[in-house]
Order: C-alpha cells, then structure tokens, then sequence
C-alpha cells in the first residue's frame, strides 16, 4: 500500500447505493443492534489486521496501518464529520480573515498529554513548524506550502499566517500529518520512539511484526474509550483472519479481499462492506527509460481494461475511477485519454509512435502485507500489457521495503494504493506541485498540473473550482503518469459480540473508542 493521505474523521458520506452485498452477508458500514455488548469485561479487544506499523512519528507516517494506530493515540486540531462538515477537536473555533490570508485557531482548555503535561498553543506552533523542518521529512508538508508564520499569541490561541488565500488549509489541519505533539517531546527528539498524545488511547507497547498495545486513556477530555485495551495483531494472511474470527480469537478483523469476506456466516460474524475514497494505481516512473516518452505511458493506459481488473481481483466488487475521486467531483473518468481503455490496436500504435513497437519490462515493485489483492491486481495488470509487449516484471515487498523504495521511487512501476479526500488538491498537491513532499514518487514533472492545483486551492468559489479540478483531471490522463484503476474497498469483520463499531470511507479505525463487548473474548 503506497503512501496515502488520511484524515481523522469521515469527510464524506459515500451514497448507500454505493454498498457493496457479499453474497449471504448483508453487510452494511455500522455494527448495529443490541448484541450483548455492555462494555469491557476485560481482556484485551483483538483487531487482526495483515500489516503492522513502520514508525510512530506521525509527521512521516505514509503507511495505512501506521496512520489507523497513530490516529487513535495523536489528535489534530480540526475534524471532520461524518456529514463532511469541519468541527473542532483541540481547536474550539476559529475565524479565516477577509482576505484569507491569516487563520485564527481557540484552542481546547484543560486537554492533558498522556505523560500529564498540559496541551497548549505552543505545542500546536511547535508541531507545525516542525511539520514544515526539511529535517523532518514529513510527507504532509508541502500541504502546508502557503504557511509563511505559525505563532502562539497566548496559551489557548494560535495564528497561521499565510503567503496566499488556502481553500485546502483547515483540511489539512485534519489530516494525521498535522497531528500535535508535546513540545517538550520534540525538544528532546523522542518523537521518533515515545509517542505521546492526546488522544483517547495512551501508547501500551509495540512488539515489532506482531502487534501493538494501546490502553484507553482515562483522563481524555472528551468521551473515553469503553474498551481497556486493544490489540492491533499481524495476521499476514487473511483467510488465517477469518479462521480466528470464527473461532473466537479476534473481536476484529480488518480484510481487503472480497472472496475472504464472501466466505464469513453471518450466523457467526457480521460484515461491514465500505467502499473508500482510496484508490488503486499503477504508478508509472516518467523519469526512467522507456516512460519518459508521454507515447509509451499512454500506450499502458490504452491498454489497461480496467473493468477487467475489478472483475478479476474484486470479482466485480469495485468502481472504476479516474483520478480525482472526492464525490463532489464528478467527472468523466476517461476523458482526456487519446484512446478508449482496452483498445490494444491504439496501444501498439502509441508503442511505435514512442519508438517501441516491440514493448519493453518494467521492473514494478508490489507491496504484500498489508492488503491481499494487491497480488492480483498486479497479476491482472501483468497479463493485459503481455497483450502489447509490455512485461512487468513483479517484485513483492514487504510493508517497510516497499515504502522506502516507493519514497525514493526505487522502481519502473509500483502497484500502490493511495489515499483519496474530499478535495482533489490534497490528493495530488503533495505530488504534482513545485515543492511537494512526495515528487520522488510521483515520476513526473509537469508545471501545468502545479499551476492547476495552485489556482484550485486559491479560490473557494467552488464553480470555479470544479472547472480547474476538470482540467486537471483530463491533464492527469492525458500525460499519463499513472494508470487510475479502481475505488478501494474494504471489508471488516466484526464479532457478534461488539457493538459500535463503524466503518468509514477514510479506512480510519476511530470507532474503536466508541466500540465495546459483551464478555472478555
């Protein structure tokens, strides 16, 4: 799963027909009714999940797994709801001045970090500057870009002042990149190893390849969590998930496969079916070889059916996306392609026309561990471009390996999944625009597609935003420097014991403080 970007709350709620029915599930995205659940009996809760976390530093954190943890233990300063409206979290208010260029935040009195210190303004200044350090590294920065001043006017009031009006700005603020840390924490670099928050679960332990430990805060200054402890365990195989999940020896399990989900009873489990705004990618290295040439990248997206690869790695259960896929904005997923998907006679003309006409090997990395069908897709992916020439050469990595080579875009090709939002510049901001945090992996550089996302997030007219956002999708297409397959979808299976939990389009696991059990399984 490549680098994603992640909010803390759901931005928006994706339409109900948009649910997905496992045969003999009838799954939904909320855990509902009265199933003996009551609260913590003790025991720890066991959510079982393919992947385990890469890092606890959640300015750096790209991975799915390490964003879900980090968000229950680390808040922001803004939220967002389930109807996709802004609200507070450590931030109670704030006011945008008239000219959109000074943001003025009132921050939550008597919010404790979980080693006792008090939060205050200066702990939100000290994470924000440090978000924006080059040393940092933090992949969220260049969301930042417009920041020219963080500064804490007194304990409870912060000011972000900006070189340029930031439609995109209080999003960010949402975003786990953005979260506060203690400043004295950052003073002494233990960030990195000793993560300390404000959030409704307290850091317990973290057995490296096995699990996390998290405990439930008990002086958190909103609800507090009704389960004591929870255990985010590495099962690396899903149907191993299943098999527990059956047995009783997880309260939760976290799949990606919908042949996995198609096999639990719901006499046993009920599944939860939630399509994301995630999307899967073949992300195609336009500074190596071959792909340089704007011919070649679009012959692989000539060729791709993507259809086909829904049908063969989600046997159906899956949505065809272009590149933008906040719902807000709803365009024409092909147009700006000089071809229709599928068309391999249009692909071999593309090949000549780049000098290629006999094709050529990607070396293409393919992250395992972390959700099952990225196999498949890559496999599916791999027969189609055989049709034309193109052989993909498939290395599987594990999570951290396949990060640290995504980052550096160690590669040709990667099949990634990367994070969706509800606004199309957080989406690619971080890697089309001049300063983004992740350029290495976007492949490509075009200054069209930085001058599109500037202007989209310089306005909040939002006519006027639709029609950037257009160009930029068609420009996407058009230069080619990834192939967009299809919407993601997740699948969670919950024990007929809990209840509360919820599913939600941003794969978040927040609802783990609102979940709770009848007995101590």
């Amino acid at each position: 799963m490549a680098p994603t970007y992640y909010l803390r709350r759901p931005i928006w709620a994706l339409a109900a027909s948009a649910a997905l029915l496992l045969a003999g599930c009838n799954p939904s995205s909320e855990s509902g009714g009265d199933k003996g659940g009551g609260g913590d009996t003790g025991g720890p809760f066991i959510v079982a999940r393919t992947g385990d976390i890469d890092l606890v530093d959640p300015a750096r954190a790209t991975a799915f797994q390490t964003l879900q943890t980090l968000d229950l233990v680390y808040e922001t300063l803004i939220e967002t709801a389930d109807d996709g409206e802004l609200e507070p979290a450590l931030a109670t208010e704030w006011e945008v001045s008239e000219d959109g260029k000074t943001v003025t935040l009132t921050l939550r009195e008597g919010v404790k970090f979980h080693d006792g210190a008090d939060f205050t303004a200066a702990d939100a200044k000290a994470s924000l500057d440090r978000v924006l350090d080059p040393e940092t590294g933090s992949v969220v920065a260049s969301n930042l870009m417009n920041v020219t001043d963080v500064s804490a006017d007194d304990d409870t009031t912060l000011v972000i002042s900006l070189k340029q009006p930031d439609a995109a700005l209080l999003n960010v603020l949402s975003q786990v990149g953005t979260s506060i840390i203690d400043e004295d924490a950052i003073k002494a670099k233990t960030v990195e190893r000793e993560p300390n928050g404000t959030g409704p679960f307290r850091w317990g332990s973290w057995d490296q390849g096995q699990k996390v430990t998290l405990k439930a805060n008990k002086d958190y200054w909103g609800d507090a969590a009704k389960l004591e402890t929870v255990e985010l365990r590495v099962i690396p195989d899903e149907s191993s998930i299943l098999s527990g999940m059956k047995a009783g020896s997880f309260n939760l399990g976290v799949v990606s496969d919908p042949s996995v989900a198609d096999q639990a009873n719901p006499d046993d489990l009920e599944v939860l079916s939630q399509p994301t705004l995630s999307y899967h990618v073949l992300q195609l290295n336009g500074r190596k070889g071959p792909l340089k040439k704007l011919e070649a990248r679009q012959a692989i997206a000539c060729a791709l059916d993507r259809q086909q690869v829904v049908d063969t790695a989600y046997f159906g259960q899956g949505e065809v996306t272009g590149p933008i896929t906040s719902p807000a904005y709803d365009y024409d997923e092909f147009e700006g392609l000089p071809c229709e998907p599928g068309d391999l006679d249009a692909a071999r003309d593309l090949l000549t026309k780049a000098g290629y006409p006999d094709g050529f090997t990607l070396n293409t990395i393919v992250m395992v561990g972390e959700y099952a069908t990225a196999t498949n897709i890559a496999q599916s992916v791999q027969g189609q471009l055989k049709e034309i020439g193109v052989e993909l050469k498939l290395q599987q990595q594990q999570t951290s390996v396949y990060v640290d080579n995504w980052l550096e875009a160690k590669y040709d090709a990667a099949v990634a999944l990367n994070g969706g939002s509800t606004d199309p510049y957080l989406m690619y901001g971080r890697y089309f625009t001049e300063t983004a945090s992740l350029k290495k992996p976007a492949g490509l550089d075009d200054p069209k597609l930085g001058e599109l996302l500037q202007q989209g997030n310089a306005t909040t007219d939002e006519g006027e935003r639709q029609e950037i956002f257009k160009q930029l999708q068609q420009e996407l297409l058009r230069l080619s420097p990834w192939v967009w397959l299809q919407h993601n979808q997740s699948y969670y299976l919950v024990g007929k014991n809990v209840d509360g939990f919820k599913a939600l389009t941003t794969e978040s696991l927040e609802y783990l403080t609102k979940a709770s059990r009848g007995d101590s399984g």
